[in-house]
Parts: C-alpha cells; structure tokens; sequence
C-alpha cells in the first residue's frame, strides 16, 4: 500500500476541502509525493549502502593483508627464536666454563686439604711412636734394674 495515505487522514482532508474533486485531487497529488519520496529514498538507500560497503571495505583487512601480516610474524617469531637460541647457548657455554672452573678449583682446594691432613696425621702418629718408645724404654730400664 505504498503511497495511500491512512483513512483517517483522507477523511480529515475531504471534511476540510468541500469540494470532492478537489479534495481528490490532493489526496492523490499528497500519495503521488509519498511514492516519489519512497522511490527516492530506495534510490538513496542503494547509494548509501554502496558507499557504507565501500567505508568499511577500505577500514576492514583483506584475507590477503592478513595472510601477508602473519607470513610477516611468523618470520619475525622464526628470527627472534633463533636469535633467543643462540643466546641461550652462549649462556649454556659460559655456565659450563665457570662450572668447570669451580670445579677444578674445588678440586685442587681438596687435594690441598688432603695434603694437609696426610702431613699433620703423619706429625701426629710420629709423636705417637715417640711417646710410646718413651714409655717402652722406660719400662724396660726399670725392668732390667
């Protein structure tokens, strides 16, 4: 029903107009605006749906840029893990070296200690022997009297 105006509104022009055909006359010339005016705004309504289709085409990515960003990314993320390996490996390399030194330091810190305590019981049973000669031959010189 595109165009006619309601009922009440038709009634309310031909109680104001008495005469009927004038009354017709701007009913019809009133219904003939309004269809103009809906096939206008059906035109616009294309144009600006076409003009909204292309706004958001031109801020929306294409499948295209997405795939390009995420060869671009995949590439950064491949070269940034490289990089992060080869860090940790140096990092692995100097952690080696300075346990290897800490080792061979502890290791000769023991040897050292070893030395030292081989020399000192050495020391120590010597005056063992010595003070049991001592006693021995004390012993025996009372005995022999």
């Amino acid at each position: 029903m595109r165009g006619y105006l309601p009922y009440e509104i038709t009634k309310s022009i031909e109680a104001i107009i008495s005469d009927p055909e004038l009354a017709k006359k701007v009913i019809k010339a009133i219904e003939e605006s309004l269809s103009a005016i809906e096939e206008k705004a059906k035109e616009q309504k294309v144009i600006v749906k076409t003009e909204l289709k292309d706004e958001l085409t031109k801020e929306l990515v294409t499948k295209e840029e997405l795939k390009a960003t995420e060869e671009r990314l995949r590439g950064e993320i491949k070269a940034t893990e490289e990089k992060l390996r080869g860090e940790i490996k140096a990092i692995e390399e100097k952690l080696r070296g300075e346990i290897k030194a800490t080792e061979e330091r502890l290791r000769a810190e023991i040897h050292r200690w070893r030395a030292d305590t081989i020399k000192w019981m050495f020391i120590f049973w010597l005056g063992q022997i010595g003070t049991f000669a001592g006693i021995l031959i004390g012993v025996l010189k009372l005995m022999l009297k």
